[in-house]
């Protein structure tokens, strides 16, 4: 079982301070989660406001990040590829794992956010092969040739690319997958590992059925189907009883979600029952106990081997982040060792 920290940054100036302030608690959070020992630290991509916004180019903070750490495992979650030009993103991205000593986990989508697209001027109804086309240009690039590619959207005539990354032949690639079976089908069929967000899961059988698909297209593909990982990304919050848990976290879980809804006032949401999904274990919250309890059990009905977790979110202040963070590396990891 390993363990990450996934910043989906919600700045909210009001009760946060300065954006350089909230730059220093995001960095003082990778820190200790690297002295508790958390195997990764996840940042998101997203563009033109409060979900997610203060956090546009990824690869520049992962470098920084790297600059004051030395073991923890660095990772985009995810490199939203058909908003960009694959060989500026290879060049980025390669960069970042140099400076950090060979230490990227590269995740890749098609990105959750409609109005992004159409703020960058670009057509989502693209996305699918601009994503295909992208991933193939950037294991191009970070191999020893030239790129040679020529698809319905991208050309590219012996371009060599550096700098290279540390990792050969690349950086462990991760793939971002939610509903569409499509997309956990190609994952297993490419040998990446897999990446989604469970509290799109009406179920952690229904979750379970499409993580078999992805491992069946592993088989089927020749890749070794056993070690590939799967991510589930979760809200975290622990405390002393589920009730106060509940309680303490709601506020800001409350403040995320109007947060993501603002970003695109057009776009119907579905509508998240707070509470409910507390209680059903997609946030997990409460005492160390029923933390290790919930994510045991999505271990075991949906197949998930890593968990990462957003511990601030919504403004909640840094040190309440930071003791969830203590508490949940003290507490819950030290139960989960025999997974």
């Amino acid at each position: 079982m390993k363990f990450g920290i996934h910043i989906l940054p919600t700045y909210m100036p009001d009760m946060e301070g300065p954006l350089p302030d909230f730059y220093r608690q995001m960095f003082e959070q990778i820190i200790e989660v690297e002295k508790l020992g958390f195997d990764q630290a996840w940042i998101t991509e997203h563009h033109f406001g409060g979900y997610g916004g203060t956090l546009p180019h990824p690869p520049t903070f992962l470098s920084a990040v790297a600059c004051k750490t030395t073991r923890i495992r660095l990772g985009v979650a995810v490199a939203v590829l058909p908003l960009h030009n694959p060989l500026q993103l290879a060049e980025a991205y390669a960069m970042a794992d140099v400076i950090s000593g060979g230490r990227l986990d590269f995740g890749v989508g098609k990105g959750s956010e409609p109005v992004e697209y159409r703020k960058f001027g670009m057509n989502r109804d693209e996305g699918t092969a601009r994503f295909t086309e992208c991933a193939e240009i950037i294991r191009q690039a970070w191999s020893d040739r030239p790129v040679n590619f020529h698809g319905e959207y991208y050309h590219y005539d012996n371009v060599d690319i550096l700098p290279k990354p540390v990792q050969r032949p690349h950086p462990n690639i991760w793939v971002a997958a939610t509903r569409s079976e499509e997309t956990f089908r190609w994952a297993g069929k490419s040998g990446y590992d897999l990446m989604t967000v469970p509290f799109v899961h009406p179920s952690t059988h229904a979750l379970r059925e499409l993580v078999k698909m992805y491992r069946d297209e592993l088989a089927r593909a020749g890749h070794d189907f056993v070690k590939r990982e799967v991510l589930g990304k979760f809200h975290i919050y622990v405390s002393d009883s589920f009730e106060r848990g509940m309680r303490e976290a709601a506020p800001f879980m409350k403040n995320y979600s109007d947060i993501h809804s603002a970003v695109d006032p057009t776009r119907k949401l579905t509508e998240r029952d707070i509470g409910s999904d507390m209680a059903r274990g997609s946030i997990i919250v409460g005492d160390p106990e029923r933390c290790s309890d919930t994510i045991r059990r999505w271990h075991e009905e949906a197949g998930i081997t890593t968990f990462s977790g957003t511990f601030h979110f919504g403004g909640m202040p840094q040190e309440m982040a930071l003791k969830n963070l203590r508490l949940f590396a003290e507490r819950v990891m030290p139960a989960l060792k025999d997974l």
